[in-house]
């Protein structure tokens, strides 16, 4: 089963939540820290043209808040 992975950072109260939401819910999911993986999200950011977290990734569909 493939996993949805979640970009946050530490001072977003949005990544809590939704990173709390998705446990009470049973859904697996791999968080990646903004600051650990910067090439990544900046990757991430160029394709989504939305800088900000969370921003949740599931089979290569990208759901980012303001956008989704």
């Amino acid at each position: 089963m493939d996993k949805v992975t979640i970009y946050t950072n530490k001072q977003c109260p949005y990544c809590k939540t939704v990173k709390q939401s998705f446990t009470d819910a049973g859904i697996e999911y791999v968080n990646k820290d903004t600051t650990e993986f910067q090439d990544e999200y900046i990757k991430i950011t160029n394709l989504t043209g939305v800088p900000t977290v969370p921003t949740i990734e599931y089979k290569n569909n990208y759901l980012v808040s303001g956008r989704d």
